[in-house]
């Protein structure tokens, strides 16, 4: 590659509009980087402000989420007409490599071995991949069914171990309490090094490999949270352990956020995780079961879940389970349980 070579990084997932979330396309950073080290002018764009006037020799386009991909195949499309070399990849094309190939496009879905190692000051990284949870049934499904988590397959179901990451205030690895001790020491020693003010592991803890040590190791960092899921009701007892684990070195209930799923089970079984994590005096954080393949459009749904109660039941676990029952809530309710003026309910 020479100095004169152009490559376009497009980010298919990048939001459209402001959110109050956080968001990090770690793959883009990492292949601005490699393409800077191969002497490349590197140029970033989202589907709806990239070019495809020829100007590009080469491009990279990358979806997060499974919804973003026929957006992503589109830009690829008209990149590679302009002239361009054109690849994809991220974990949406997981379950949707075929798609990809019937378009003329090989996705790379795993971690590209070029990128996931190069060197750099990221404000998110990884220091291990894969997750050996087997007792997941959402990445290790007992029934035969498709994962909804694509960790395991995509990452592997052992944990491979990185030791030269220059530390980020946000950690990514999927399975902290399962890796060797020893790494979890490197981890916690070089991002306490650091100095940061904060730091977020995102994905947090599993419950069943949570001890009271790896509290007490990693209590020394300036944690905004302590995160964990409880997913299924048969997770109750180990998330019961984590939480007395905590209360045994003093971290307070509104520092614990817990990760729930909603459409998995019934809905009864999902509203009692959710309004035993209030009852816990912990954070809910619910999110939606969506297949691997989900496209967008009307949410497929299983158990006695429809796409609108799904969408009902997230806001209402987030904001306002802690003042009523799910059958209790109504959309016109603003974040306080009052009904919003203009409802044409009154309050």
């Amino acid at each position: 590659m020479t100095t004169t070579c152009r490559a376009l990084l497009v980010d298919a997932s990048f939001p459209a509009k402001k959110t109050r979330g956080w968001y990090y396309n770690l793959a883009i950073a990492k292949a601005a980087n490699w393409f800077r080290a191969q002497g490349a002018d590197v140029s970033f764009a989202t589907p709806k402000t990239f070019s495809s006037d020829g100007s590009f020799d080469v491009a990279f386009v990358s979806a997060i989420f499974s919804w973003h991909v026929q957006g992503a195949l589109q830009t690829a499309e008209w990149l590679k007409e302009s002239g361009a070399r054109v690849e994809v990849g991220g974990p949406g094309f997981f379950a949707l490599t075929s798609m990809a190939r019937s378009r003329g496009f090989d996705a790379q879905m795993q971690p590209d071995p070029r990128f996931d190692r190069t060197p750099g000051a990221y404000d998110a990284v990884f220091w291990s991949r894969g997750c050996p949870a087997y007792n997941c049934a959402l990445g290790y499904p007992k029934d035969g069914s498709e994962p909804v988590c694509l960790v395991p397959k995509m990452e592997g179901s052992r944990s491979t171990l990185y030791d030269d990451v220059t530390p980020a205030p946000m950690i990514l690895d999927n399975n902290l309490s399962a890796l060797p001790r020893r790494h979890q020491e490197l981890i916690v020693e070089r991002t306490l090094a650091a100095g940061f003010k904060k730091v977020d592991c995102n994905s947090g803890f599993e419950p069943a490999s949570f001890k009271p040590e790896t509290a007490m190791l990693w209590r020394t960092l300036p944690l905004v949270a302590w995160r964990f899921a409880y997913d299924e009701i048969a997770e109750r007892k180990a998330v019961l352990k984590v939480i007395g684990i905590l209360d045994e070195i003093g971290v307070k209930r509104r520092k614990i956020s817990i990760y729930s799923i909603a459409g998995n089970e019934p809905v009864e079984a999902c509203e009692q995780r959710v309004r035993e994590i209030r009852e816990w005096k912990c954070i809910p954080i619910v999110q939606r079961r969506r297949p691997l393949d989900y496209l967008g459009g009307p949410l497929p749904t299983i158990h006695d879940w429809t796409e609108r109660k799904l969408i009902d039941f997230q806001r209402w676990g987030n904001r306002l389970s802690y003042a009523m029952p799910f059958s209790a809530y109504d959309p016109k309710l603003n974040h306080s349980g009052v009904k919003a003026r203009g409802s044409g309910h009154g309050r």
